[in-house]
């Protein structure tokens, strides 16, 4: 008799448990689509560092590329295309990595702003980088 009570108080506070985890994932924000990110990040620039209309058009279409797609798709190429690396191996995908991506990201960021724009861009982008450096718990 004991065993069944000690059994039953152990499955009530299991289902309690579950329901209590539950509940607390519903307080994420929603994850952002990917057309309202790239006017989020295209506004905050335009904003940030006072580009005119044909200067937010031409980075709204550099974000729209940038961005990766849903539905595992990555700057347009289907999860078939990109190719793996093998079990092991280290260092970038063939076909490009992050770095090269931000590469010419920036490039292409350069030839839309001026020279004082880019330099205040970097500027932050550097700042940036710092910071994540200097958190706490980094190796």
């Amino acid at each position: 008799m004991r065993k069944f009570i000690v059994s039953i108080f152990l499955i009530a506070a299991v289902s309690v448990t579950a329901s209590a985890q539950n509940e607390q994932g519903g307080n994420r924000r929603p994850r952002m689509d990917r057309s309202e990110w790239v006017k989020r990040r295209t506004e905050r620039m335009v904003q940030q560092y006072g580009l005119n209309e044909e200067q937010a058009k031409a980075l709204q279409e550099l974000n729209e590329k940038q961005m990766p797609r849903g539905n595992g798709q990555r700057h347009g190429k289907p999860d078939s295309a990109r190719a793996e690396r093998p079990e092991g191996q280290r260092g970038p995908r063939p076909g490009g990595n992050w770095q090269e991506m931000q590469k010419q990201y920036n490039e292409q960021l350069q030839k839309i702003m001026t020279a004082d724009q880019f330099k205040a861009y970097t500027e932050d982008m550097e700042k940036r980088r710092q910071e994540r450096a200097n958190r706490p718990g980094r190796p």
